[in-house]
This record gives structure tokens, sequence and C-alpha cells, in this order.
């Protein structure tokens, strides 16, 4: 009987590991966008004592110089610095802009905001010299530019013809651009391209930014919808918090995110 009794008990710790293995608990990381406008210490402080992985979305200069003071202020406080936001052109992104990213597994986003040839050859160069220093590239859907939907990301995607090229979901953007009821088909659609996700408290119906964009504590879209639907496809990516012209003190604005955040994730895994 202690046999089989201690057959049970493994048997029933090993499957209460594999339970436990399953929670969906992806990183949050904050915008450039809505973080207060502190030294690059002060920054990283305030996102480890409140919970959030680092920063993401920073601007990057030619010269990388300001990502790597940046990074080394992070790197003190354990939190991240995960990627930088730019712009495609004609020319591809230059390797010192984004070098503070290299091995560290850092990411590139990039809206397009005209698609020509050059720009479509310039992408791929972009992500062959990103794909050398461990750097994945995440087209950003935007409203307003050509690349402006889910689809128009993956159509470009496929003309570039790259691996190391995917794509952003940003719940904001889609939202404007693309119907709510389609959010499970679109996040099917990019599959593995799926590199990282942005999302905020917004109103399903919501047409002006001041809507679509809000603390995680408000708006009436069902964020754990958006969450079931990456726990569904395994997603293992990052997840950052838009916050663009949230008014009020961004410390409460992200304190008040985190907070929501963690009952989100807390409400998704109580049936684990």
């Amino acid at each position: 009987m202690k046999g089989i009794f201690l057959i049970f008990t493994v048997f029933f710790s090993i499957c209460s590991f594999s339970v436990a293995e399953e929670k969906f608990l992806p990183e949050l990381y904050a915008f450039f966008n809505g973080t207060p406008r502190v030294p690059f210490e002060k920054e990283a402080e305030f996102f480890k004592k409140t919970g959030y992985a680092g920063i993401s979305q920073v601007y990057a200069d030619g010269t990388g110089k300001k990502l790597e003071e940046r990074f080394a202020a992070y790197e003190k406080w354990g939190v991240r610095v995960l990627s930088v936001y730019l712009s495609a052109t004609k020319d591809p992104i230059k390797e010192e802009a984004v070098k503070g990213l290299a091995n560290r597994g850092g990411m590139i986003e990039l809206t397009v905001k005209t698609i020509t040839p050059e720009v479509v050859e310039s992408i791929r160069r972009t992500a062959m010299m990103a794909e050398r220093l461990k750097i994945k590239v995440a087209l950003y859907p935007h409203a307003g530019n050509a690349v402006a939907t889910m689809p128009e990301a993956m159509s470009l995607i496929e003309r570039v013809d790259h691996p190391n090229l995917g794509v952003m979901f940003n719940l904001c953007h889609f939202l404007k651009n693309e119907k709510a009821k389609d959010l499970e088909k679109v996040l099917t659609l990019v599959s593995d391209r799926l590199f990282a996700v942005s999302t905020c408290g917004a109103d399903i119906d919501g047409k002006s930014w001041g809507r679509l964009i809000q603390t995680l504590d408000q708006g009436d879209f069902p964020q754990i919808r958006l969450l079931k639907a990456l726990r569904k496809m395994k997603f293992k990516g990052p997840v950052g918090l838009q916050c663009y012209a949230i008014k009020g003190d961004p410390r409460v604005n992200l304190t008040a995110s985190m907070k929501a955040w963690r009952k989100l994730l807390d409400e998704l895994n109580e049936d684990d």
C-alpha cells in the first residue's frame, strides 16, 4: 500500500506542477509615451517597484548612445528595455541605432507610412541586420499609415519574406481600423508571426484616441477576451501597455493599470 501511495503522490505532484506551468503570465511593459519624465535610474526604479517588466517603444537616436545609457540604468534594477519605435523608410535601420538591443531579446517596432519597392527592400535588409544581432522586427499597424491593419501587415510580411519579420497586435489601432468581433480570427491569421501585443483600457465602439486609449482599469472592452485568445494560441511574447495622451500623473496611471493587470491575470488563471 505504501508503494501505491507513493506512486499516487508522485503522479499528483507531477500533474500539479504541469497545471502550474500552464498559467498564462505574460510580462507587461509600459510604453515610453506614458512614463514619468525622470532620469533613467528613477524610471527603472519605478517600474521595478510597481511590477512592470520594463519599458518599451523608446526612441533611438542614430548613435544608440541614449539607448545604452538606459540599458545600464535598467540592468541595475533588474528590469528591461524591450523595444525601440522607428519608422520604415527607403533606408534600412542602421545597426548603430539599435545595437543596444543585441543579444538581449530586444525588438524593433516598425511603422510603415508608405510602401514602395525601396521600402520593402529596406525592411528586408533591416530584418537581416537585426537577425544577426538576435533582435526581432515587428511591424506596428498604425491608423492612417500604409500598414494600418493586421491583414495589411501580413501582406507586407509575405512580400518581405524574411523569418525575422513579424507583427505586433495593437488593441487601440485594431479597434480603430478593424471590427472588434474579428479579434480571434485576426490573431489566428497572424499565428507564429505574432511577436508582441499591446493593450490598454478602451471602449469597444470608441472613435477618438481618448476613448481608445485609457488606463487598463477603464473602458468597456473585455480585456479577458484578449488574454484568453492569446492563451489559446499559446502566445509567448511580451505585452506592452499603450499610454498615449492619457491625462493625469503617469505614476498614478501606471500603478492603476498594473493593479488591473494583476487582477486580470488572477481571473484568467483562477481555474488552473
